[in-house]
């Protein structure tokens, strides 16, 4: 494991911060009271395309880090898995062996039963035997222990008396010979008996050793199940953390081919535009050639006198004549919101990204109305945004503008007001200076309430200030 958990949630504390910074122009408001605004619009689009770029090589690193990681945490979890399969076997073994010492024990616990009824049988012959012989010993002692003269006595002959001898002497050694045989039986069986209780203490010593290996490989194997679950946990950790930068990455090409379709919607529109102007321009010429000559003469007479009426058609006066040229203006744009001239964020770079215009703001700004800031023709208008309302994260539409209006105004000049909540005129459309195009919203990828406004000359950003008096209402 490359990253601790806690390593992780810091580093994804970052990333999401980094992310907020790098994806819009967050605002600082000293003395106004209003919501602060972050301006994502086309102002900031190569550079936007340049830090996605960027911040996409740096997670892809992060990928394959956190790949590696969850390659590893598998292999640990495959490694647990076998040490828990050898152990589950140990068990088998050792539950196979209590079974076959259990067996045993109950074998031993059955021949000592049978052990101490054939000893108390045998305990039973002996005291009887012994009693007989105590009853004949009885009554020889009654009888003056002259056992032996009666049988002679009561003898028929010297054989009969031998007989009888003989008889008396057998049946006293018989009695001596049982008991004899009695009481070594009985000493064999406690022997025996003696014999298999040690065995059987040694069998239940065996069982409560292999009943406390048990215990060790079940609580090795409860070690094992924990391991395992905190490396799946871990596993599991990663592999969010991969979902997240995967889901990141994503976010950002998509936010990078929106950037390159609104670009290529603007571009070809200026172009169109500036291919329309040259045409005209062409045909002016030569239509102003044609009337040239055929009016040389009574232009010749009257040239002195009409000498001091000739002024530039757009000295002073606002008017711009062409689409393309060097984008210069002579007097000062229109305020593009009336009544609201809080400059949130100006032109400029921040956070390693150009901000290339004007967030206009202000307390109650939003509704306000959005004016053309000279008379031109609308060449681009972007509807469809419904997420009208201050966010941290783009809603994807239209590249962050929201809805938007681009207006050209000739010789290269040409206005975008961006995040509109709606919008009033179509392409194609010629408008006034000061008149509304729209109001004041807060699509697209904006924080607050504003007008995002850029001046672009040939379709360049340019700082709008020199164009508008540097913030003149």
């Amino acid at each position: 494991m490359r990253m601790s958990k806690k390593k992780l949630v810091m580093k994804l504390a970052a990333i999401s911060i980094f992310a907020v910074i790098t994806a819009g122009t967050l605002t600082y408001m000293p003395t106004v009271n209003t919501t602060p605004v972050v301006a994502k619009t086309i102002s900031d689009l190569e550079a936007e395309k340049a830090e996605n770029a960027k911040k996409i090589k740096e997670l892809q690193k992060e990928i394959d880090s956190y790949e590696s990681d969850i390659q590893e945490s598998k292999e640990k979890q495959k490694e647990l898995q076998n040490q828990i399969d050898l152990q589950n076997k140990n068990i088998d073994i050792v539950n196979s062996q209590i079974e076959t010492i259990n067996k045993d024990i109950k074998e031993k616990e059955k021949k000592i039963s049978d052990l101490e009824v054939d000893i108390d049988n045998k305990q039973d012959d002996i005291d009887e035997g012994l009693e007989q012989f105590k009853d004949r010993l009885l009554a020889m002692y009654v009888n003056g222990n002259d056992s032996l003269a009666s049988a002679l006595v009561g003898s028929t002959d010297f054989y009969d008396m031998l007989s009888r001898i003989e008889l008396i002497s057998s049946v006293a050694k018989h009695d001596d010979d049982l008991i004899n045989s009695l009481k070594t039986q009985l000493e064999q069986f406690e022997e025996a008996k003696a014999q298999l209780a040690i065995e059987k203490d040694d069998l239940s010593k065996s069982l409560e050793e292999q009943e406390k290996y048990k215990k060790e490989l079940n609580d090795e194997i409860k070690k094992l199940n924990a391991a395992s679950e905190k490396s799946k946990e871990i596993q599991q950790s990663l592999e969010n953390e991969k979902a997240s930068r995967e889901r990141t990455v994503s976010e950002k090409k998509k936010e990078n081919d929106a950037i390159d379709s609104e670009v290529a919607s603007i571009q070809a529109a200026i172009k169109k535009r500036q291919a329309e102007a040259a045409v005209a321009a062409k045909k002016a010429a030569q239509s102003s050639v044609s009337n040239s000559s055929s009016n040389n003469s009574s232009s010749n007479n009257s040239s002195s006198s009409n000498s001091s009426n000739t002024s530039s058609s757009t000295a002073g006066n606002g008017s711009i004549a062409g689409t393309s040229g060097s984008g210069s203006y002579s007097g000062t744009l229109g305020w593009p919101v009336p009544g609201f001239n809080y400059i949130s964020s100006g032109y400029g770079y921040r956070w390693g990204s150009l901000h290339g215009g004007l967030d206009i703001a202000g307390g109650g700004i939003s509704g306000a109305s959005v004016c053309a800031a000279e008379s031109g023709t609308v060449i681009l208008v972007k509807t469809g945004c419904p997420h009208n309302s201050p966010k941290h994260s783009s809603c994807g539409c239209n590249g962050g503008f929201g809805n938007y209006v681009v207006i050209d105004h000739g010789n290269g000049l040409s206005t975008l007001y961006g995040h509109c909540a709606s919008v009033n005129v179509s392409v194609g459309q010629s408008v006034s200076r000061g008149q509304a195009i729209g109001s004041v919203g807060a699509t697209g990828y904006s924080t607050g309430y504003h007008l995002h406004f850029e001046v672009h000359v040939n379709g360049s950003r340019v700082n709008p200030a020199p164009y508008v008096g540097r913030y003149s209402a």
